[in-house]
């Protein structure tokens, strides 16, 4: 007896199952690669911060008060570093295109100045990262929503957040609970103060 053997192929359930299996690996490569693209403009914005925070503080010890200093004064200074930019005459914007807000202490007061940055495009996890990166350089530093600006150009009234949470006190006391409050609330912004 003789058998024929045909060869008839793949059935249909056979190429939806390995469609289905090719499809779901592609979208895990592709989740994986936002995360790492938002953790390197997280990063990059952390080291651009930090070079503009140093820059300032160098140059304004020699005053002993950070009175002057105000939003257009590292554009003037030529301080912005990719991802920070410049968007118009004189605001700056973060790599999410949020606005970056500076302003010094009040004439008299102790020197110390504030920068606010945050808004609508800025993820809960991305403020959390973001804040925390941060936190190590600043004295202290506020998530939340902002709820009062100033009438001069927008300039947040201070580096704390109003209607925020105090995420690390001037005394170094850091608090995840009001990290995770203040990143969570509708465009989150962080407030940071350094003296």
């Amino acid at each position: 007896m003789n058998r024929q053997t045909t060869s008839r192929g793949f059935s249909l359930i056979e190429l939806i199952i390995v469609l289905a299996i090719i499809a779901g690996g592609i979208a895990l490569i592709l989740y994986r690669q936002s995360k790492t693209e938002e953790a390197t403009r997280v990063s990059d914005e952390v080291q651009s911060i930090s070079f503009m925070v140093s820059k300032i503080k160098s140059f304004f010890s020699s005053t002993g008060s950070y009175e002057t200093l105000v939003t257009a004064t590292p554009v003037q200074m030529s301080l912005l570093t990719a991802p920070l930019k410049l968007n118009g005459t004189d605001r700056i914007v973060d790599a999410w295109g949020n606005a970056v807000e500076i302003l010094g202490n009040a004439a008299g007061a102790s020197p110390s100045f504030a920068i606010t940055i945050g808004g609508g495009s800025m993820g809960r996890d991305t403020c959390a990262a973001l804040a925390s990166a941060l936190a190590g350089g600043a004295d202290s530093v506020s998530v939340g929503q902002v709820t009062a600006l100033s009438s001069s150009a927008g300039t947040a009234t201070s580096g704390t957040i109003t209607g925020g949470s105090l995420y690390k006190s001037s005394s170094n006391v850091i608090n995840i609970q009001n990290l995770g409050a203040g990143c969570s609330s509708a465009n989150p912004h962080i407030g940071l103060q350094f003296h």
